[in-house]
């Protein structure tokens, strides 16, 4: 039963690790055994978490990352890419939202 959830020699990108689900989800992913690419608009609040998954014996990569950025996204990539050759999971958990009312929301917004 434990194979199940062994991510052994996998690679995980979580968006949005400087707190909150992106830290449990990330924290449960190297406990599964998979090394991480963390994420935060600001570099600075992924340091000690860095350090913790690091503790757990995995790989942490930190990176700072705008998800509304297609150009701090395109780096990630190349930064995921370049430290472990590939990536095996992707968790969108970054937050973002317009600010106006739903009904007021418009495809440009989404797009």
């Amino acid at each position: 039963m434990q194979d199940l959830f062994n991510l052994s020699g996998k690679v995980a990108i979580v968006t949005g690790t400087s707190r909150g689900l992106g830290q449990y989800f990330a924290r449960a992913l190297a406990k599964a055994g998979a090394d991480l690419v963390i994420t935060s608009r600001e570099l600075s609040r992924l340091t000690e978490f860095k350090q913790e998954i690091e503790s757990l014996g995995r790989k942490a990569l930190a990176v700072q990352l705008d998800v509304l950025s297609q150009s701090d996204i395109d780096n990630m990539v190349q930064m995921t890419i370049k430290e472990y050759g590939k990536i095996d999971i992707l968790v969108n958990n970054a937050g973002l939202n317009i600010r106006k009312p739903s009904t007021e929301v418009t495809q440009q917004d989404w797009d």
